[in-house]
C-alpha cells in the first residue's frame, strides 16, 4: 500500500530534480521477491517447529512463536506490495482489501516490534531470577497468554488507527492511500509521533536496555565458562538489528513530520526525493523479517535440534535409522564432556526463549 502523504501538495513538474522510477520500480519488485520468498520460508520454519513447543513453559519460545507468525503474515501480504509496484501503485483490488491489508501490515509490524521487546524483558526476568522460586505451570502459561494477547491487541489498536483513514482514491489512476478528511496536517502529524514512539522508540529502548543488563548478568555469572562469553555478543546484535533496520524509515518519516509542520522549509526537489525514497526504506525495513528468524532461532542448537528431529519424523525410517546408528557413534565419544554453564548460554538464545 501507498501511505504516503499527499503528494499533491506540490507539483512535480516544476521539479528539476530528476529520479529513476523505473530502477526503484524493478529494485522494489525483486527486493519483494526476495522477502517473500526467503521470508516466507524461514518463519514458516519457525512457526512450525515452535508449535511444537507451544506448550513448554519457557516464555521466550512462546514470544519467538508469536513474533513467527507476525512475520509471516508480513510475508504472505507481500505479493498484494509486489504486484502494486510492478503496476507504478496503481490499486485494483478495491477499497475493502485496500483497508485490510493495510491493518494486517500495521498490527503485524508492530507486534513483531512488542514481541521483540518483551522476549528481552523475558530473557533477563529468566537469568536474573532463575534461582528463585518458579510459579506454577498454570499460572506462568497465563500470564504469557494474558501478556501476548495484550500486545496483539496493542498492534491491532495502533494499526486502526491508521486504517481507518485508508482508501482507494483516483487522482491520475486509483490508489490506495493514507488520507483522512479532514485535518491532514494535523491527523498525520500525530500518528507519525505515535507509531514512532509505540513501533520504534519505546521497543528498542527495552530492548537495548535489557539486552545490555543480560550480557552484564551472564558476563559477571561464575557458573559461565569462557567458551560461552561468546555467546554474550549476540545480545547487542539482536538491538543493532532491530535499529538498524527500522532507523532509515524513521528518520525519513520525522523529514516529513518536519514538511507538514513547516510546508515552506523544503523545496519541490527535496520532497520529491523525499517520497522517492520513502518507498524505498519501507520496503527495506522488512528485511527484519529474514533477519529474526536467523538471530533468534536458527543460530540456537535447541531449535536446530528439534528441526531436525521433526524432519528426520518426515523421512522413511530405513534412511532415519541409519542416520541414528550414525550419531550413536559420535555421542558415545562426546559422553562425560562437560555441559556446564550450557543453561546460561542457552539464555542468550532467542530460540530457547532468548532467555
Amino acid at each position: 500500500m501507498n501511505s504516503e502523504s499527499n503528494e499533491s501538495d506540490w507539483d512535480p513538474v516544476h521539479c528539476n530534480v530528476e529520479v529513476d522510477l523505473v530502477s526503484r520500480r524493478i529494485g522494489l519488485f525483486l527486493l519483494n521477491l526476495f522477502l517473500f520468498i526467503v521470508g516466507l520460508m524461514m518463519n514458516l520454519t519457525v512457526v512450525w517447529v515452535n508449535w511444537q513447543r507451544r506448550h513448554t513453559r519457557n516464555t521466550g519460545i512462546f514470544c519467538i512463536l508469536n513474533m513467527g507468525v507476525a512475520d509471516t503474515m508480513l510475508m504472505i501480504i507481500l505479493p498484494i506490495s509486489m504486484l502494486e509496484v510492478a503496476l507504478d501503485h496503481v490499486w485494483i483490488w478495491g477499497d475493502f482489501l485496500c483497508r485490510f491489508s493495510n491493518l494486517i501490515i500495521v498490527t503485524n509490524i508492530h507486534a513483531s516490534s512488542f514481541f521483540l521487546a518483551y522476549i528481552s524483558v523475558e530473557r533477563y526476568r529468566s537469568l536474573a531470577c532463575g534461582s528463585s522460586p518458579k510459579m506454577t505451570t498454570t499460572s506462568e502459561k497465563r500470564k504469557r497468554n494474558i501478556i501476548c494477547a495484550a500486545l496483539w491487541i496493542f498492534g491491532l489498536f495502533f494499526a486502526s488507527l491508521e486504517t481507518v483513514h485508508v482508501r482507494v482514491l483516483g487522482w491520475n489512476e486509483p490508489g490506495c492511500y493514507l488520507f483522512p478528511n479532514h485535518d491532514y496536517r494535523r491527523w498525520f502529524s500525530s500518528l507519525i509521533i505515535i507509531q514512532f514512539l509505540a513501533q520504534y522508540l519505546i521497543p528498542a529502548t527495552i530492548m537495548v536496555t535489557f539486552n545490555t543488563l543480560t550480557a552484564r548478568a551472564v558476563r559477571s555469572s561464575p557458573e559461565v565458562q569462557v567458551r560461552n562469553m561468546d555467546n554474550v555478543w549476540l545480545l547487542h546484535v539482536y538491538s543493532a538489528v532491530f535499529i538498524i533496520c527500522w532507523l532509515p524509515f524513521q528518520l525519513i518519516m520525522i523529514l516529513v513530520l518536519v514538511e507538514l509542520e513547516d510546508p515552506n522549509l523544503f523545496d519541490c526537489n527535496a520532497i520529491e526525493q523525499l517520497f522517492f525514497t520513502y518507498t524505498i526504506v519501507r520496503t527495506m525495513a522488512l528485511l527484519h523479517c529474514v533477519a529474526n528468524p536467523i538471530l533468534y532461532s536458527f543460530l540456537s542448537r535447541s531449535f536446530r535440534s528439534k528441526l531436525i528431529n521433526l524432519v528426520l519424523k518426515l523421512l522413511p525410517q530405513d534412511i532415519v535409522a541409519n542416520r541414528g546408528m550414525d550419531q550413536h557413534a559420535d555421542c558415545a565419544e562426546g559422553v562425560g564432556n562437560g555441559e556446564k554453564g550450557n543453561n546460561m548460554a542457552e539464555n542468550t538464545s532467542q530460540s530457547d526463549g532468548g532467555a
